[in-house]
């Protein structure tokens, strides 16, 4: 019986993990869970986005070659099943089962693995400064906020922007 392999995230990390898997263990069964919508994102690439460098944002999500990489890229490509919109939501670590949610239709099922990758990034820092709740104020986090602010600087709704960190 082939290994399973389950790697939790699919921001960057996720897919890099998933792929060295593959080359380390090509009969295994290689599994993507991700919460968001989109796999393999350049993260690195939003601040050029936001700003207008480029305004194509599928090269956000895009090879070189500009074949997008969803989850039909990474099985027919790597021979890996990528679910997105996927969440887990408790680890059983004694059985080697992750629970996990599909967003799109709120259903919860058990996944096996032989082996568990953690790949789940980071969660940004929102200092405590008053206003800090306040609509406009965001992070960029994921695509939806690359979008977000790339829609504020379109409808040129503000003149002036902050930011804060640079992590």
């Amino acid at each position: 019986m082939n290994q399973r392999i389950v790697v939790v995230g699919g921001s960057a990390a996720g897919p890099k993990a998933a792929a060295k898997a593959r080359r380390m263990n090509p009969e295994a069964e290689i599994i993507i869970v991700q919460k968001a919508k989109y796999l393999s994102m350049a993260s690195c690439g939003y601040p050029y986005y936001v700003a207008g460098v480029f305004d194509d944002r599928n090269k956000l999500i895009s090879t070189g070659t500009g074949t997008i990489r969803d989850p039909q890229y990474f099985l027919v490509t790597k021979g890996i099943e990528a679910r997105v919109q996927t969440e887990a939501i408790t680890i059983d670590r004694e059985n080697k089962i992750l629970r996990c949610k599909n967003l799109l239709n709120a259903e919860t099922y058990d996944l096996p693995y032989d082996q568990l990758i953690l790949t789940t990034g980071a969660t940004p820092v929102r200092p405590p400064l008053p206003g800090i709740e306040l609509q406009g104020i965001t992070t960029l986090q994921s695509m939806e906020d690359a979008d977000f602010l790339r829609s504020i600087r379109d409808e040129k709704r503000v003149k002036k922007a902050v930011v804060i960190g640079g992590g």
